[in-house]
Parts: structure tokens; C-alpha cells; sequence
């Protein structure tokens, strides 16, 4: 008898096992994608804000760049009061409201009527316009943190490789719109 139940406590045990190794391969299955799936979207959601605008001054659609994202999200984790020290070009948003990346990138994308074309450069009020279609940036990454303290709650941080608003340079890289 005693062999006997050790038998089926030893067919419990394997089975049991399996059971456990098959849920949590079915739960990582389901949550993984779903994860992935929610970051390919956001990504896909500042792509398409940022290249439709992009394209009405003639410069080519920005890349994803998952690693420029991770430093645009390390920055906005940290609830920053101004502009990062990194490499790259960079946009800031702060606002007390959740915000798409479409509302980001439109509100940016605002500062183009005080842009003079005719007397090309930098100049107060248009620096996110400028960054948003510079022709020689190639490649995006943003990130946003939603619960930051003291003011403004939500933060969302662009940043751009190779970065634009570059002293004489911004003839070939601002070109005038043609969708007016």
C-alpha cells in the first residue's frame, strides 16, 4: 500500500510540476506580447505625429531608436525641471493632464508660425518646432512620466539623434512647409 501512494504522490509531484511550468509559460506568453504591443503602439503613436508634420517640410520620417527611447524615459523618470546634459536634441513638455503623443507633438509643433524663414536661426518660442522638422535628424525616442510631484504632474521628453538647432545650419534644415 505504502508503495502505492508513493507512486501517485510521485505522478502528482510530475504533473503538478507541468501544470505550474505550462501556466507560467502561457502567462508570460499573453503578458510579454501584450507589453511589447502597448510600448510598439506609444512608439508608433510619436512616429506618426512627429513624421506627418515632418513631411510637410520636406524632411525624411524619423526612426525608432529603442535605445534613445530608454534615455528619454530614464530622464522623464526623474521629473526634470529643464533640459538633460545628453547628447541628443531634446524636447520637453510638462503639463498638470495626461498627454498623447499627438497633443505633444501638435503643441510643439505650434511654435511654426513665428518661425521667419526669410532670416533663418534660433530664436525664443520656436525651438521645438525647429527640433520636431530638422532634416538632419534621423532617429526619435520619447518617454513620459505620469505622477511626477510638486506642479506639473505629467512629463514628456523627446529626444533626437543626430540633434538639430544647430547655429548656421538651419537654412538646409527648416525648410519652409508646402501643405499651407
Amino acid at each position: 500500500m505504502a508503495a502505492g501512494m508513493d507512486r501517485v504522490r510521485k505522478r502528482k509531484e510530475k504533473h503538478g510540476g507541468q501544470f505550474f511550468a505550462l501556466c507560467f509559460c502561457l502567462f508570460w506568453a499573453v503578458v510579454l506580447p501584450a507589453a511589447g504591443g502597448a510600448a510598439q503602439s506609444e512608439s508608433a503613436a510619436w512616429l506618426s505625429s512627429h513624421n506627418r508634420y515632418r513631411s510637410r517640410h520636406h524632411s525624411a520620417p524619423l526612426q525608432w531608436s529603442a535605445m534613445i527611447a530608454d534615455s528619454a524615459r530614464a530622464y522623464a523618470a526623474t521629473c526634470p525641471k529643464g533640459h538633460s546634459a545628453s547628447a541628443y536634441g531634446e524636447n520637453i513638455s510638462w503639463a498638470t493632464y495626461g498627454q498623447s503623443p499627438q497633443s505633444v507633438v501638435d503643441y510643439w509643433y505650434s511654435e511654426e508660425p513665428g518661425y521667419d524663414y526669410e532670416r533663418p536661426g534660433f530664436s525664443p518660442g520656436i525651438g521645438h518646432f525647429t527640433q520636431i522638422v530638422w532634416k538632419n535628424s534621423t532617429e526619435v525616442g520619447c518617454g513620459c512620466r505620469s505622477d511626477c510631484p510638486d506642479g506639473y504632474s505629467n512629463v514628456c521628453v523627446c529626444q533626437y539623434n543626430p540633434p538639430g538647432n544647430y547655429r548656421n545650419r538651419f537654412s538646409e534644415n527648416v525648410l519652409p512647409s508646402h501643405a499651407k
